[in-house]
């Protein structure tokens, strides 16, 4: 992982260089912009990434932090071979925490997200659509047909007091169907393809523009930590 600063926080021009590539999204005005995206997005994401790694290390020692990119951080280009939308960049950035003897998209992984609207911090699990089944099949339905006790009181320990948002997504008559809150049939629990528990912070956060938004990400991480457990296959 590149040597980077300590995390400053997330900047107005954070927000402000998605908030731009969304009224221009192609090569020209992103290579012209490529130095703000450097520094206030991919260079703050770094850097939040190295002041994280000691706290994610004691909570787990398996926990990827090499921060390459696919890896612990997501792609600023689209792949629109297979997109309706064929605009070259995404309007996002995520840093991902997963097992590094997995695959990424295996299992459960908590996250932090950027976007032009917001800061995300939570724990998300998506099914996978290609190669072997990931964890949302074979470890996740599994457990929640067996451990349905279990799981119940981790959701009520994780979302007592609605801390969180939560919502789960599932393919219904060929279209990506976004459904907000719990499932509350167990039918849906064991269909569902992505589940996502998340805190949102908005732009006029304080909270995000100061190097004490790391402690907001760790205490957030260690509450949902359960939830990526559950999610975990065991070797």
């Amino acid at each position: 992982m590149r040597v980077a600063n300590s995390f400053p926080g997330f900047t107005a021009e954070s927000f402000a260089f998605f908030q731009e590539l969304s009224q221009h999204n192609n090569k020209a005005w992103f290579d012209d912009n490529r130095a703000r995206y450097e520094t206030h997005v991919t260079g703050a994401f770094r850097a939040l990434l190295e002041t994280l790694a000691p706290f994610l290390l004691t909570l787990n020692p398996q926990f990827e932090i090499s921060g390459k990119t696919n890896g612990n951080f997501s792609r600023i280009n689209r792949d629109i071979r297979f997109s309706k939308d064929k605009s070259p960049y995404k309007s996002n950035y995520y840093l991902y925490v997963y097992d590094r003897r997995h695959d990424r998209d295996h299992a459960g992984r908590l996250y932090v997200g950027l976007s032009a609207e917001c800061v995300t911090v939570g724990f998300s699990i998506y099914d996978t659509w290609r190669g072997p089944k990931g964890a949302l099949q074979t470890v996740f339905r599994k457990r929640l047909a067996t451990d349905r006790e279990l799981f119940g009181k981790l959701l009520d320990q994780t979302l007592r007091g609605k801390r969180y948002e939560t919502y789960w997504h599932r393919q219904e008559a060929g279209e990506w169907a976004q459904h907000p809150g719990l499932p509350r049939r167990e039918e849906d629990w064991q269909t569902l393809q992505a589940w996502i528990v998340r805190k949102v912070y908005l732009p006029n956060s304080r909270a995000v523009k100061t190097p004490a938004f790391v402690s907001e990400v760790e205490r957030i991480f260690k509450d949902l930590y359960p939830l990526y457990l559950f999610t975990y296959e065991k070797r």
